[in-house]
């Protein structure tokens, strides 16, 4: 199992998911990204109050144990909250 950092970012602000993930490769931590976007997007007051376009500058960054960033997973591609 490789070990996995995740963060949130939209070019402004990066911030860190607090767990690291044991996980058994980049499909996996993709699937944990768009959890981890979809939690986000419930969870973050006024979240439905930004315009498409502040929405769509959001990704979960995903990073290994050597600190490489693997992927970069949009949003966009989570479900979206309902209007």
């Amino acid at each position: 199992m490789s070990q996995y950092s995740f963060f949130v970012w939209n070019k402004r602000n990066r911030i860190r998911y607090p767990r690291t993930l044991d996980l058994p490769d980049v499909t996996t931590a993709r699937k944990a990204a768009l959890k981890i976007a979809n939690i986000f997007v419930d969870v973050v007051p006024h979240w439905r109050d930004l315009s498409f376009q502040q929405r769509n500058t959001f990704v979960v960054e995903i990073v290994d144990e050597t600190g490489q960033t693997v992927l970069t997973v949009p949003f966009r591609e989570a479900r979206q909250p309902a209007s």
